[in-house]
């Protein structure tokens, strides 16, 4: 039988959290094994090399959470309050309970997630003023947040840009049509419009 879809709010909350992290997770892990070729074995087991890896994953989940809410958004648009005021509020009531369902990385123990909801509150103004964007220009963000953190040296970033940004892209569109079968996006705009009433 296939699984009910879902709307409520802790639903919506852990489908953004789990994407973001195996978005992440997946994106940078599988760029850094094809880009190290044979060295590969021998640099996932380095300490540092491992510690940089952890740190390029968290800050790419924290930016791929804000990207799959845009997405959602973009979506549901339609069945959202038209003001780009309250929907901005209610989002950032959702990316807050999606960074506190998930556990604060070490490197971030002495500052937790607050530069990283700053940073969204920034971006939420441009994306709700204009007609919503495709996924693959939304995603963008990880893509670069995940090149700008991967332990590799700057002319080899460059090159790449691209290629990760593609891959990224091809990876948030499958993801979405995985949000799409867990989640009923126009009941939880239902859900999600009440608690921008409130937020506003």
């Amino acid at each position: 039988m296939p699984r009910r879809r879902r709307s409520d709010w802790a639903s919506a909350v852990e489908t953004i959290r789990g994407g973001a992290a195996f978005l992440a997770q997946g994106a940078s892990y599988s760029y850094l094994r094809a880009r190290t070729l044979l060295a590969g074995p021998k640099l996932f087991q380095d300490e540092g090399f491992g510690f940089a890896l952890q740190i390029c994953k968290w800050e790419g989940f924290a930016v791929a959470a804000q990207d799959l809410i845009l997405m959602m958004e973009a979506e549901m648009r339609e069945h959202l309050p038209q003001d780009p005021v309250v929907r901005a509020a209610g989002l950032m009531q959702l990316y807050r309970d999606v960074l506190a369902a998930e556990e604060v990385p070490d490197h971030r123990k002495d500052r937790g997630w607050d530069d990283a909801i700053a940073e969204f509150e920034a971006r939420l103004p441009v994306f709700m003023e204009k007609p919503p964007l495709k996924t693959d220009a939304i995603c963008t963000a990880t893509a670069l947040r995940l090149l700008n953190h991967a332990p590799i040296t700057d002319d080899v970033r460059a090159a790449d840009k691209m290629m990760v940004v593609n891959n990224v892209a091809f990876r948030f569109i499958d993801y979405q049509a995985t949000m799409r079968k867990r989640l009923d996006l126009v009941a939880f705009a239902r859900e999600l419009s009440g608690k921008m009433d409130v937020a506003a």
